[in-house]
């Protein structure tokens, strides 16, 4: 009874505290532009965020280890993310959002280990996938998207940043009853907790770690462009704020069938088939955007790709908890989902901004399709062959 309770809190969890960054992530770009920054200054804002995440999520990865239960941290992390959307909401210049963004992103490191290592605990306790707990947020993402999109055509743009703030501090909540074991998932087991440097050594002595660390970097550079300025190039072509709600929320909707139907292709197949067959969906979107740019082509990319990223999100932590010992699993998902992505972040974001201001959104599009395309020639070439 209690792990089925513990189910559904984290369901409830991902619901809201993931699941409501909707209210304002699709439209945060916009909002910049709107306040005059140039996509270089965008940029340079996203490269501000990666550094500081590259040097906080080690340290709140240690700090959890060290505590008996870390649900706490987890808790502080959300209400301090909650009160920096607010205060970033206020901001007029550049140096102000700079500054919000660095604390902002300094509480927000530890959220995506911690909310994935909670997970895995709990769908482990009751043999469920990892889907069927992911699945959530994209429900709570469809949600919050729509919503926020409506609030923010009518009441500005401090209705989103509202709605994230208080979406938030209820997923804190949905934390207290969850029995604290699943927040320290390796104390519990009875085994020592890995050093970071035996963590490192073992993912660089593994073909096919190495080979998915090698994907993301290439992807996470090449879709940088798309991913900073795809909302702003739905506003370029005329979309209106609720209309690109909608765009936002349509690879949810899909996802909340497809994230459980991954779950089972990963049980019978493995995750790294799965990988493989979203680099090559996600290319040909960029591909079909970049020959036929329309707002429809992007909404039917948003639509069309919940289905690849429902493949690439529950293979990639599947993958990661194949690949991993149990003491290792959260130090790896910090490692790849925090500390790579925000190093990926450092190098890209600044490039990608200048490149928007100097050709525009379209060529960004191409960039990224031949960045999937070496994406699965990583996957492909470091396969561990049976």
């Amino acid at each position: 009874m209690a792990k089925r309770r513990d189910l559904w809190l984290t369901r409830l969890y991902y619901l809201t505290a993931l699941g409501g960054a909707g209210f304002i992530s699709p439209f945060l770009n916009l909002f910049y532009v709107r306040l005059g920054l140039s996509g270089t200054d965008i940029g340079l804002v996203a490269a501000i965020g990666s550094a500081v995440a590259l040097i906080a999520a080690p340290i709140w990865t240690s700090e959890s280890r060290k505590r008996r239960n870390p649900r706490a941290l987890l808790q502080i992390a959300l209400a301090l993310m909650a009160l920096s959307y607010l205060w970033l909401g206020q901001q007029k210049l550049f140096w102000g959002i700079a500054l919000v963004t660095v604390i902002r992103v300094l509480v927000g490191a530890a959220i995506s280990p911690l909310s994935d290592s909670l997970a895995l605990s709990v769908t482990g306790a009751t043999k469920s996938g990892f889907g069927s707990v992911r699945v959530w947020a994209s429900i709570g993402w469809v949600i919050s998207v729509l919503s926020g999109g409506w609030l923010i055509e009518r009441a500005g743009f401090g209705a989103g940043f509202t709605g994230v703030c208080l979406a938030s501090l209820a997923g804190a909540v949905f934390l207290f009853p969850i029995e604290p074991r699943h927040f320290a998932k390796e104390r519990v087991q009875g085994q020592k907790t890995a050093r970071l440097g035996t963590v490192i050594r073992d993912v660089l002595h593994n073909r096919a770690t190495v080979g998915v660390g090698l994907m993301m970097s290439i992807i996470g550079i090449a879709n940088s462009g798309v991913g900073q300025f795809e909302t702003v190039y739905l506003s370029t072509l005329g979309a209106k704020e609720s209309l690109i709600g909608v765009a936002g929320m349509a690879s949810a909707v899909v996802e909340i069938p497809c994230m459980l139907w991954a779950d089972r292709l990963v049980r019978r197949k493995g995750a790294h088939p799965l990988l493989l067959i979203a680099m090559v969906m996600t290319g040909l979107l960029r591909g079909m955007v970049l020959l036929f740019p329309s707002v429809l082509t992007i909404m039917a990319e948003r639509a069309i790709g919940g289905i690849s990223f429902s493949f690439y999100a529950v293979a990639l932590i599947g993958f990661i908890s194949e690949k991993t010992l149990p003491q290792e699993t959260g130090t790896v998902l910090a490692l790849y989902n925090v500390t790579l992505v925000s190093f990926i972040g450092i190098l890209s974001a600044p490039v990608a901004g200048a490149a928007y201001d100097l050709f525009g959104a379209r060529p960004l599009y191409a960039i990224a399709l031949a960045g999937y395309a070496l994406g699965w020639l990583s996957l492909w070439l470091t396969r561990q062959r049976q």
